[in-house]
């Protein structure tokens, strides 16, 4: 740091002029001022001229250039100076703005007053030693103390919150009832809530293994796949293909990409081990190459591309990567140094060297159309959504370098800086990495050896063959037929002066025509006939010259000169089928032309392309005749080794040493269990972040994960089996003593009560009403039609241009950044239950089902109860209370007098209309499409109501 007497004279003026104003404090002026603006290069990880200022020692020291405070003496201290310099070269900090007048003023006041500092303050600590940089190791459970719960000593989740809550002075709330567990426990796994069936069973079972049994089916059941799915989403940024939807041209993301989607959902329900999940998602070209059901995963990949700009590819690569898994903010040190995590710039881009050499590729699959190769980017290309195909990513440049730059400019690479190696941020502990290049199995870089792309480029040459040889056997009886034609007009034509002469020799030259198409048909159908033959031969050619190449089976030189020269022939044998077809085109044509001057121009085009075809077929034949051993592979042909980079972050990632995947994961799970994390900040467990509340509670689950094969469904029966999990939400009382002592529940003495998310809105709407498509899987859905359709909302396509209108209503999934989803309240989301055509038709179908369902009791006024109680238990999964019952039943009797009333007053203006007039239109019924009876349309609304009841959309 150099001193600059010039500027200090001339720009002290406004740090000079604040010594009038009043005193400023060190921790609550300074320090933060400091910290904010001085600390990324001036703190504990990282001292540019030698120069600390996160300390008050550190500051009275100064740097390698001397003190930069003269306490007493705002004029004479360098660090004045350097704040208020007007050259860019010379002011503090080099980067972002200026420091204002005020906050100058605030420093210059600081020193005037003596350069103050607490004298207990302690310098912080090395921010390698930050908890989360820690590899964690399985604390010792609590015992339980005097006086808690003994259920918490059956869980060490429970001990762990005890513990705390021993220690705090709280006292946990009693457990949940049943049936508010049993809806909790169901909505929380599969993202539905209970049938009443279901209900009941639950309720009937006091065996005290009654809820372990209901946590192990609703973990068997398909549909927690599809909820846990959904939150896995949220963190690895799922979306659909978007960019201009009406041209089309995608833009981000890449059609097919939904197969990645199936495969979450798949994998959770196999319990496929987390780490093995990372492995794929960003390596299973490498780790697994070949396993089409494995490949898919690298959408999380894919999802990342941008068309335009692939900068940006890598960049959101680095970044969701870091977030995803390791829960950093590795995208802060694009620009320099991180600021607050021991985390350099170099080392950012060592990152993103793991994924430099990638590109995307897409793989015919069997049954599907060939979506042919990949288009690479083309500036102003546009091109529309693949028909069929699989999408993911390979390595494409093995010798891929990566190159520093400045302030985020690519274009702006550091000069003199050599390339960088791949590599991790030494903070992850993974002292052995190493990369190992991938030699891959034929398989995996030629899609055509698959067995299914064979056979069917087998059937389709065989299927042509059979075509062509049936159209020349028709053709073939044409000409017969037409030579027949023609002699027996010829011999007609020969009697002397008879009528069937005259008629004969009209007829003949018509005859001549035909019996000439005839002939040319027959020649193109010849020929067909000669090409697919041929072209049937090449295919079988080029199977077993690959099988030479690939797989060993003969002699790789001989086959491929066989296969080159069949399908050098079959090129032959195509470009004189198009000279035959286009010698008859001409004969067309000049007719046409001779009958019609106008038709001259395409009797000229038909002269060009027989000259054309003419030219193809000589170059063809010349080729026939050199030697060569080049023929055409069913696929593209991809390199046959991959770096092996990809494999080797994946395996840092998920290795045992590294301190922070396994925290990030059970904190995602406990956050969406609990509806806080034990870390509040999911995707930043560094210095920046939030602590965490129960550190040794969040690191015996981290170790338990890991020492369980990294299988998420034993933390999640875990976590459910706790009595933590288990409590109830609701106080009793507003002055309930916890709150004075944790307002925010942060030690869970009670169960939180959480909004449901959108999709889970939606889903049980239907799954109440009986009406929820429990199809898994497929392509996206319109989400236009989210309405209308069935199926789960987890299908809809999401994407950047286009959400469901009633799910964002209830906050979707920003397919940006979802780490933690926001939980708002507002008036539309109420507007949306009561006015929305999914409410309204669910309603009237319900009411319906549930009324029919109480038929057996004839009593009206029990059967009316009867239907209140049903209708509680599907919709709310919980019996009414007595008050309920009451103003459940006096609701229906009012509305069916009212709606009675209203029906008679409709008739009767119908029946009032004067003789000649025209009877205005009945109002139309909200909830069915014909008038129902008034008692009908009441059970409608009772139903329609109970959907807009706030326990509805509740999980508490």
């Amino acid at each position: 740091m150099k001193f600059c007497p010039i500027a200090c004279c001339l720009l002290l003026a406004p740090a000079l002029a604040a010594a009038a104003e009043p005193a400023a404090d060190y921790l609550r002026d300074v320090k933060p001022l400091l910290e904010k603006r001085c600390f990324a290069c001036h703190g504990a990880l990282k001292q540019e001229a030698d120069l600390r200022l996160d300390a008050g020692p550190f500051l009275r020291r100064g740097g390698s250039d001397g003190p930069v405070i003269e306490p007493g003496n705002p004029a004479g201290s360098r660090l004045i100076a350097r704040v208020s310099a007007q050259d860019p070269s010379q002011r503090m900090p080099p980067e972002g703005a200026p420091l204002t007048d005020d906050e100058i003023a605030r420093l210059a006041a600081w020193i005037r007053d003596g350069a103050k500092t607490p004298e207990n303050e302690q310098p912080p600590t090395d921010p390698a030693a930050h908890w989360a940089f820690r590899r964690p190791v399985r604390p010792d459970v609590p015992t339980v103390t005097a006086g808690v719960e003994p259920a918490a000593a059956n869980n060490p989740i429970d001990a762990f919150i005890a513990a705390r809550q021993a220690a705090a002075g709280l006292e946990p709330l009693a457990e949940a009832d049943r049936a508010t567990l049993l809806r909790r426990l169901s909505l929380d796994l599969i993202g539905l809530p209970p049938t009443r069936d279901e209900l009941h069973a639950f309720l009937a079972d006091t065996s005290e293994a009654a809820y372990d049994r209901v946590v192990d089916r609703l973990l068997a059941s398909p549909q927690y796949g599809e909820r846990w799915g959904r939150h896995w989403m949220d963190v690895w940024r799922y979306s659909d293909w978007y960019g201009r939807r009406a041209v089309p041209d995608v833009m981000n993301s890449y059609p097919h990409v939904w197969r990645w989607r199936d495969w979450i959902v798949r994998s959770l329900n196999e319990d496929k081990g987390y780490d093995r999940m990372i492995v794929e998602m960003l390596s299973a070209d490498e780790a697994a190459p070949g396993d089409d059901e494995a490949v898919v995963a690298t959408g999380f990949l894919v999802r990342n591309w941008f068309k335009w700009n692939y900068e940006n590819w890598m960049k959101d690569n680095v970044e969701h990567t870091a977030k995803a898994f390791l829960g950093l903010t590795l995208n802060c040190a694009h620009c320099h140094d991180h600021k607050y995590d021991p985390i350099s710039q170099e080392e950012y881009f060592r990152f993103r060297a793991f994924f430099e050499p990638l590109e995307l590729r897409q793989d015919r699959l069997a049954g599907l159309p060939d979506p042919g190769a990949f288009k690479k980017y083309v500036y102003a290309q546009s091109y529309g959504p693949i028909a069929a195909g699989l999408v993911r990513v390979f390595d494409e440049k093995l010798d891929a370098e990566t190159f520093m730059y400045v302030k985020g400019d690519a274009r702006d690479r550091m000069q003199g800086k050599p390339p960088v190696e791949p590599g991790v941020p030494a903070v992850l502990g993974c002292a052995d990495f190493a990369v190992t290049p991938i030699d891959l199995p034929p398989h995996a870089f030629y899609p055509g050896l698959a067995e299914s792309i064979r056979d069917e480029e087998l059937a389709k040459a065989d299927a042509e063959l059979a075509d062509a040889s049936r159209t020349l056997a028709q053709s073939q009886a044409n000409v017969a037929a037409a030579e027949k034609r023609l002699d027996d007009l010829f011999a007609l034509s020969q009697e002397p002066a008879s009528a069937e002469e005259k008629t004969a020799c009209e007829a003949l030259v018509q005859a001549e025509q035909a019996d000439l198409d005839a002939r040319l048909s027959l020649r193109v159908d010849e020929q067909h006939v000669a090409y697919a033959a041929t072209s049937r031969r090449a295919l079988a050619d080029r199977l077993a010259a690959d099988d030479a190449r690939y797989r060993g089976r003969g002699d790789p030189q001989s086959r491929a000169i066989l296969a080159a020269r069949a399908e050098k022939r079959a090129t032959w044998e195509s470009a004189r089928l198009r000279v035959a077809r286009a010698e008859r085109g001409l004969v067309a044509a000049e007719r046409k032309a001779a009958a019609d001057a106008s038709a001259q121009p395409q009797a000229e085009q038909a002269q060009q392309e027989l000259t054309a075809a003419r030219a193809a077929a000589d170059a063809a034949r010349a080729a026939l005749a050199k030697p060569g051993d080049t023929y055409s592979p069913l696929s593209p042909v991809y390199p046959s080794r991959s770096t092996g980079r990809r494999l080797a972050l994946a395996r840092a990632i998920t290795s045992p040493h590294n301190p922070l995947t396994a925290r990030v994961a059970v904190n995602h799970i406990w956050m969406r269990h609990f509806g806080r994390g034990l870390v509040e900040t999911p995707a930043n467990f560094g210095r920046s972040g939030r602590p965490p509340s129960h550190p040794e509670l969040l690191d015996w689950l981290a170790v338990e994960l890991m020492e369980q094969g990294w299988r998420m469904k034993a933390i999640h029966r875990l976590i459910v089996t706790s009595r933590a999990y288990r409590l109830r939400s609701h106080l009793g009382a507003a002055d309930h003593p916890n709150l004075a002592i944790d307002r925010d529940n942060r030690l869970y003495w009670r169960a939180n009560t959480r909004r449901m998310e959108a999709e889970c809105v939606r889903d049980s709407i239907l799954a109440c009403a009986g009406h929820l498509d429990t199809t898994l899987g497929g392509q996206e859905l319109d989400a236009a039609q989210g309405l209308a359709s069935l199926r789960r909302s987890l299908y809809f396509a999401l994407h950047g241009e286009a959400k469901m209108p009633f799910l964002e209503l209830f906050d979707a999934a920003d397919v940006c950044d979802a780490y933690e989803r926001v939980s708002s309240v507002r008036p539309q989301q109420a507007l949306a239950l009561a006015n929305s055509d999914l409410t309204l038709v669910q309603s009237r179908w319900l009411a319906d089902r549930l009324w029919l369902a109480s038929a057996g009791v004839t009593d009206t006024s029990e059967r009316e109860a009867e239907f209140v109680r049903s209708a509680f238990e599907q919709i709310l999964s919980r019996p009414p209370s007595d008050g309920e019952l009451q103003a459940s039943l006096e609701h229906l009797t009012v509305q069916t007098r009212e709606l009675a009333a209203w029906q008679a007053e409709e008739a009767a203006k119908v029946d009032e209309v004067p003789a000649g007039a025209t009877a205005g239109a009945a109002p139309a019924d909200p909830v069915r499409p014909t008038v129902i009876d008034a008692a009908q349309r009441a059970r409608v609304t009772f139903i329609h109501a109970l959907f807009n009841h706030n326990d509805f959309v509740t999980i508490r």
